[in-house]
């Protein structure tokens, strides 16, 4: 994309309710570990149940599917009651962390199609650059991009 189709597309996107100028953030949910029962992410995140067995890597969003999983890796023998009561119940955090900035949602939306396969689940989310970050604006600005409200 040239910087003509990028001040076109920056110019006639929809701003999402925010003043001009503004920037698409690329974030990705990741875990930052296990909570404390009663306890939930502070912020921008969320807290979930999740189901663990000491022999697998992953966590499971529930138990019936950790216990499929558990089934076909020990090739359909039957699980015992004392292997289902070992399984782990754990109040998992998570908190959306910023991987990349954009001028333009497009722009955003292409690079989590080309990227998934780098990431989690990923999502945009609109920013501005404030009144006083006279930077951001001046440059902006001096390549003819909309930066007045």
């Amino acid at each position: 994309m040239n910087i003509k189709e990028l001040k076109k597309e920056y110019a006639e996107q929809d701003n999402r309710m925010t003043a001009y100028p503004i920037y698409v953030r690329v974030q990705e949910l990741i875990c930052i570990g296990v909570m404390a029962d009663g306890y939930s992410v502070l912020g921008d995140g969320e807290t979930k149940t999740e189901y663990k067995d000491a022999n697998f890597e992953d966590s499971y969003d529930c138990k019936e599917d950790l216990v499929r999983a558990m089934n076909e890796y020990y090739n359909d023998y039957e699980i015992t009651r004392d292997q289902i009561e070992k399984i782990e119940k754990l109040n998992m955090g998570y908190i959306w962390h910023t991987v990349e900035f954009f001028l333009t949602i497009k722009g955003a939306e292409t690079y989590m199609k080309a990227n998934k396969h780098n990431h989690g689940k990923l999502r945009t989310y609109v920013d501005h650059f404030e009144r006083r970050n006279f930077e951001m604006r001046e440059l902006l600005s001096g390549l003819g991009f909309k930066v007045n409200d």
